[in-house]
């Protein structure tokens, strides 16, 4: 944080500028010399002015439907007719926002159902798909037929597979 910078005018008591710069009061009977400007760094909260009007009471906040009907009930037409149009375009911004993810939602089904055709075509590629089950399974019974040992379940031997690969190539049934 940075300290205060003080522009003072000739001839004007230091410390109650530096009173002024911190905040803190000047002697009651001292008041700061005119064209003393106080400029506070930065985070540092600006001093209230002693002299400004006060802030007008708080309304309380309300949404736009509250508003909106407190306008349609009013006695100024100027203030119904202003209703009437905010309401129709809020109708519209609706429809639009609407119409706007409906075709959002369009194109994600369109994207979802081709990442979907995309991800069996790699798992029917590396065999995880269910043409992959079937071959494997057929490969499984192949090698119990032929005399390889394989568990009912996990991994192929590469050995096995390399076999039945040969077998289904030259259309031999026994490869060993």
């Amino acid at each position: 944080m940075s300290a205060p910078t003080i522009t003072p005018t000739n001839g004007t008591d230091t410390a109650a500028l530096l009173r002024a710069a911190q905040g803190k009061p000047a002697a009651p009977t001292q008041r700061l010399p005119m064209g003393i400007r106080v400029i506070t760094g930065p985070g540092a909260t600006p001093a209230a002015r002693t002299d400004a009007p006060s802030a007008p009471a708080a309304r309380p906040l309300r949404t736009l439907d509250q508003l909106l009907t407190l306008a349609q009930g009013s006695e100024a037409a100027r203030t119904r007719q202003l209703a009437e149009k905010i309401t129709s375009l809020v109708d519209e911004l609706t429809g639009r926002l609407e119409a706007e993810l409906a075709a959002v939602a369009r194109q994600l089904a369109a994207k979802e159902a081709e990442l979907a055709t995309e991800l069996a075509a790699v798992r029917q590629q590396m065999g995880t798909g269910s043409v992959g089950t079937a071959q494997r399974l057929a490969i499984r019974q192949w090698a119990q037929a032929n005399g390889y040992e394989v568990a009912e379940r996990g991994r192929i031997p590469r050995n096995v597979l390399q076999a039945w690969a040969t077998a289904t190539a030259t259309g031999s049934e026994v490869t060993r």
